[in-house]
C-alpha cells in the first residue's frame, strides 16, 4: 500500500517503437495508478521518449544514452572542434588506437548517462519495471533488455527508491551474462509478480528464492467493450483478421532465415486465398508496426497477385469488391477498433491474443514462444494453437471451420477468462497503490 500523498513514480518499458502490446500494458497501469492515487506524477523511460510522451502523457526519460538527443558540446567555430577533430583523424589511421579511443567514449558517455538516470530517479518513490518480455534477450542479447533492467535495478536502489517488477513476464535467456543480469535484478527488488507461472519458474531456476507471485498481464486492465462495435457491418460477408509478423525476416527479425519466412507467408497466403474464395473479407494489420509492417505488405502482395492469376486463368472474378484491406495500427485504440469489427482472427503475437479475449474475438494463433501457448490455454490448449514454424495450411484451414462452428462457445470462455484475469488485477492494484488511511 501507498501513502495518499503525491508520489512520483517511475515506469520503466522496452516502450517506443510502436509496439502496441507494450503501449496497452502502461495504458493500463498508468490508469490504475492513477485511479487509486489521483495525484500521483507519473513518469516513463523509454527507447524513444518522444513516442512515449504523445502516446501516453507522460513526461519521458531516455532508457539508454542511445535513446537521447545528445546536444552538441561545442560549436562548430570552438577551436576545440578542430583539436578533436585532428585527433580523430590521427586515431583513425592506427587500428588499436581508435579500438580504446572508442572504448573509452562509449565508458565515459554511459557513465555520464548512469550519473543523469541516477540524479532522476533520486526523485522518485517507486520505479514499475512493467511490460511483457522485460526478462528476454531475443532482442540484442544481453547487453540489451537484460542490462538496461539490471542497471536501472541498482540504480533505483543506490537512489533509495522502492523497485517493483510488475507482471512481468519472461523467456529463457540464451546468454549466462542474460541470466545474471535477470537474476540480480530482481533480487534487488521490494516486490515482483509474473504474468504467468511459466516465468516465474523460468526465474526460479536462475536461482532467485524470494517470494514472488503471479497475476494476469497487464493488458487485461484494459476496458475492452467500449472498442467493440455495436452495429454490424454493412456487409453481409463476415470479417477475419489476420496479423502477421516478421518472424526470421532477415530486414527485422534477430534469426534471420529468409526459407522460414517464405515458408510461413506461403502458408498464411494459401489460407487466405482459401478465405477469399469461401466469401469472407480479409484484413490484414500489426500489433508492432516497426517490427511487422513488412510482414503485412509482403502477405497482401501475394494473395493479390495470385488472387489476379487466378482471375486472369478462369476470365472471371471469383472475388467480387474490396476483400483484402492492409491497416498499420498506430495506437491501440485503433488497433482495437479495427479488430473489432473482424468477426475472427488470426495472430502470432502474444498481446494479439490478449486484444481477441478482451474483444471476445475467437482467435487462432501461431506461435513463436511459450508466452502465446500460455495465453491460449483458457480457449484449449492445442486446439487452436500451432507452432509458427511447423503448422501447415491444411491444418490451419480445419482450425478456422473449427473455430467458426464452436465460436458462441469460445467467446463464453473469452469472457470468463477476462473476468478472471480482471478481476486479479484489481485486487493487486488494490494491494499495491490504495493509499494508506
Amino acid at each position: 500500500m501507498c501513502d495518499g500523498g503525491s508520489m512520483r513514480i517511475g515506469l520503466l518499458d522496452a516502450m517506443g517503437y510502436g509496439n502496441l502490446g507494450d503501449a496497452a500494458i502502461q495504458d493500463s497501469v498508468i490508469v490504475n495508478i492513477q485511479r487509486r492515487l489521483p495525484r500521483a506524477r507519473v513518469v516513463g523511460f523509454s527507447f524513444v521518449p518522444e513516442d512515449t510522451v504523445k502516446r501516453h502523457g507522460i513526461h519521458c526519460y531516455p532508457l539508454t544514452r542511445h535513446s537521447q538527443q545528445d546536444a552538441a558540446t561545442t560549436q562548430p567555430t570552438d577551436p576545440r572542434r578542430k583539436v578533436t577533430s585532428a585527433l580523430t583523424s590521427v586515431l583513425s589511421k592506427v587500428p588499436v588506437l581508435r579500438a580504446v579511443a572508442r572504448a573509452v567514449k562509449n565508458a565515459v558517455r554511459e557513465s555520464l548517462f548512469l550519473a543523469r538516470s541516477y540524479e532522476v530517479l533520486k526523485s522518485l518513490d517507486l520505479l514499475i519495471i512493467s511490460g511483457g518480455g522485460q526478462l528476454c534477450d531475443l532482442w540484442g542479447g544481453a547487453w540489451a533488455h537484460p542490462y538496461n533492467v539490471f542497471k536501472f535495478s541498482v540504480l533505483a536502489r543506490l537512489a533509495g527508491s522502492r523497485l517493483y517488477f510488475l507482471n512481468v513476464g519472461a523467456e529463457p535467456l540464451e546468454h549466462r551474462l542474460s541470466r545474471f543480469f535477470a537474476k540480480s535484478a530482481v533480487r534487488l527488488a521490494h516486490y515482483v509478480s509474473f504474468r504467468d507461472a511459466y516465468s516465474q519458474t523460468l526465474v526460479r531456476r536462475l536461482g532467485v528464492k524470494a517470494e514472488t507471485s503471479v497475476h494476469a498481464d497487464c493488458a487485461y486492465g484494459l476496458e475492452g467493450t467500449q472498442y467493440v462495435q455495436d452495429t454490424p457491418s454493412a456487409s453481409a460477408r463476415q470479417i477475419v483478421g489476420v496479423n502477421p509478423m516478421g518472424f526470421c525476416d532477415p530486414r527485422v527479425w534477430p534469426r534471420q532465415e529468409q526459407s522460414v519466412y517464405e515458408s510461413y507467408l506461403e502458408k498464411l497466403t494459401s489460407f487466405s486465398l482459401w478465405l477469399l474464395q469461401e466469401g469472407y473479407h480479409l484484413t490484414l494489420f500489426t500489433t508492432s508496426r516497426g517490427v511487422d509492417q513488412y510482414a503485412v505488405a509482403d502477405l497482401k502482395r501475394r494473395v493479390v497477385e495470385r488472387r489476379a492469376s487466378s482471375d486472369s486463368s478462369t476470365r472471371s472474378s471469383t472475388w467480387p469488391g474490396e476483400t483484402v484491406n492492409e491497416v498499420l495500427c498506430e495506437s491501440v485504440n485503433e488497433l482495437l477498433g479495427v479488430m473489432s469489427g473482424c468477426d475472427f482472427v488470426v495472430t502470432s503475437k502474444y498481446h494479439g491474443v490478449i486484444f481477441c479475449q478482451l474483444l471476445m474475438k475467437p482467435v487462432i494463433a501461431l506461435s513463436y514462444q511459450k508466452k502465446i501457448e500460455v495465453a491460449m490455454q483458457p480457449l484449449g490448449e492445442g486446439r487452436f494453437c500451432a507452432s509458427i514454424e511447423h503448422f501447415e495450411a491444411d491444418w490451419l484451414i480445419d482450425a478456422f471451420r473449427s473455430l467458426v462452428r464452436d465460436s458462441e462457445t469460445i467467446k463464453a470462455q473469452e469472457a470468463a477468462s477476462v473476468a478472471a484475469c480482471a478481476d486479479t488485477l484489481r485486487r493487486q492494484f488494490d494491494e499495491l497503490f490504495s493509499p494508506r488511511e
